[in-house]
């Protein structure tokens, strides 16, 4: 209930603070055009729970093309505006279908890289796999994948690197990865989940 609690105040203050460049329906002018500039805004572009849909279905859904093109299509209307964007995966891109969980998920990596994502929070399910395959995927992975709350118990220290500062049309965010309470459940037991 805790942990409820505190994931709940969290979303509440980052919604509250990405609210103040959002639009009024009452009102024609936008918060940012009333502030000039004084303020400055992004567009965040955030997936999760890819679970290794890399390819479309047979029902034409999914697949890393179709997310590509929405991606694409963002990027160029918040471009379009003279904004920029930062693109986010929440995880678990492990698990669901035997064509990526077959090749331990590296198309889905290879295709995250191609897409230009800028940091991925470490999903539960990335501990589905050994943790030499995790390993690799942190390697192959050319964006950060943040835990802030996973250690390694016999070190002493974090396995992955808690949170990057981006800096996004001159302003620098923190971009935080904290993985679910349930890890304990899938994690090897050199690890630990605070």
């Amino acid at each position: 209930m805790k942990n409820t609690l505190y994931k709940g105040l969290v979303a509440t203050a980052v919604i509250a603070a990405l609210s103040g460049c959002s639009s009024d329906d009452d009102n024609d002018q936008t918060a940012c055009e009333a502030a000039g500039d004084a303020c400055t805004s992004f567009t965040v572009i955030h997936t999760n729970d890819n679970h290794g849909r890399f390819w479309e279905n047979g029902d034409g859904e999914y697949g890393m093309a179709a997310r590509k093109t929405v991606i694409d299509q963002i990027r160029a209307e918040v471009e379009g505006r003279g904004n920029e964007t930062i693109l986010l995966s929440g995880g678990d891109i492990n698990t669901g279908v035997p064509e990526s969980d077959m090749q331990e998920a590296i198309p889905d990596f290879v295709g995250m890289n191609l897409l230009g994502y800028d940091a991925m929070a470490v999903g539960n399910h990335e501990f589905d796999n050994p943790l030499s395959t995790l390993d690799m995927q942190a390697t192959l992975a050319n964006f950060p994948m943040l835990a802030a709350n996973i250690y390694d118990k016999n070190a002493e220290e974090r396995y992955f690197e808690p949170y990057r500062v981006f800096e996004i049309n001159g302003l620098k965010v923190a971009i935080i990865g904290f993985t679910t309470v349930d890890t304990p459940k899938v994690l090897e037991r050199n690890l630990v989940y605070v």
